[in-house]
């Protein structure tokens, strides 16, 4: 863990600027800092450092957290961040922006065979590598215009080959610490480690805070759909069979009765509310033993319809008209009935 931590403050001192080194120093220190606690050793607002702990983070040197906490005397929870440094996470990106420079450093070199090393200090001509090789004698090369014999400059190298050559030896320091973390194991951080073994910021009494405890966010967490309860079957059972078994047939028949009895229709539902009654009901005797008298046979008498009268009437009845013209006395009536 020295290794990794000397490396991200070298870093950060090599590349960086003064408030940028002080946040990382204040966390490689404490291990773990609240956004405010932060903020108070910075002497900075949580919006100012907020904007820098951003960049930071997008760098990789620096985690952010966030979790729900009550203060004393409260029943809201907010939300708090805290920051930390996750030494796995920082070290491979430093890796990556060592090599990612390196291939770019590249890009802008020109490649060896097109860089004329070798010069002609009799004639100044210049020449390349591929095109003395034909050209050699027992002192050296020799220059094909006068036939003098060349020399190899170390100045006259590309401006690509010197810029790469200045960035290795700038970015040795990394190198050489890169391959010593290579060699140990660095210790997987997380944001329990890092708060367990963090150190507490001791504030002034005027800049004092209220204290926070977490909340246990598995027991609050809301469901996917509020108000619906998971009613669908707990469990699934497929049984294969060849059919041939009396046992299944049975089982099938008790199975298939039983749920047409749980889903029969109820009585109420069946039958009627209204007794269905004769129009007419003949009395019966009834027993008068109460008042000591005899039994009495009542008789139900029904009238003749009204109606079912006028009809026969009709039927029976007969009405001859003559002819006009004939006298009265020839009219006959007959009697009606």
């Amino acid at each position: 863990m020295e290794v990794a931590q000397t490396l991200v403050r070298s870093v950060m001192r090599a590349f960086y600027t003064t408030q940028e080194i002080l946040i990382i120093e204040s966390l490689v220190t404490h291990s773990a800092l609240r956004d405010d606690d932060l903020a108070y050793l910075m002497k900075l607002n949580l919006k100012d450092l907020h904007k820098v702990c951003a960049g930071l983070r997008d760098a990789r040197f620096l985690t952010v957290h966030v979790r729900p906490e009550v203060q004393q005397g409260k029943t809201r929870p907010i939300n708090r961040t805290y920051y930390f440094i996750d030494y796995r996470q920082t070290i491979d990106a430093i890796k990556w922006r060592v090599y990612k420079t390196d291939k770019d450093m590249q890009v802008i070199a020109h490649p060896a065979d097109e860089t004329k090393e070798y010069f002609c200090p009799r004639c100044t001509a210049q020449w390349t590598q591929m095109e003395v090789l034909d050209s050699v004698s027992t002192a050296g090369f020799v220059c094909q215009r006068c036939s003098g014999l060349l020399e190899l400059s170390k100045e006259r190298e590309a401006p690509g080959h010197q810029q790469l050559s200045r960035m290795n030896n700038q970015f040795k320091f990394m190198t050489d610490m890169l391959q010593e973390v290579d060699k140990v194991v660095v210790p997987e951080c997380s944001f329990d480690t890092a708060l367990q073994s963090a150190r507490p910021i001791v504030r002034e009494a005027i800049h004092e805070v209220l204290a926070s405890v977490p909340v246990d966010t598995a027991l609050n967490k809301p469901s996917a759909v509020k108000g619906l309860a998971n009613t669908g079957p707990k469990t699934m059972q497929v049984t294969i069979s060849d059919g041939n078994d009396e046992l299944e047939h049975q089982e099938d028949r008790k199975r298939k009765e039983r749920l047409l009895r749980e889903n029969a229709l109820p009585s109420w539902m069946t039958e009627s509310s209204v007794p269905i009654k004769p129009v007419f009901e003949p009395k019966e005797e009834v027993d008068n033993h109460e008042e000591g008298g005899p039994a009495k046979r009542v008789k139900l008498e029904t009238k003749p319809d009204v109606k079912v009268m006028v009809e026969s009437a009709l039927q029976t009845t007969t009405i001859k008209i003559e002819d006009p013209d004939e006298d009265e006395d020839d009219l006959e009536f007959e009697d009606v009935v």
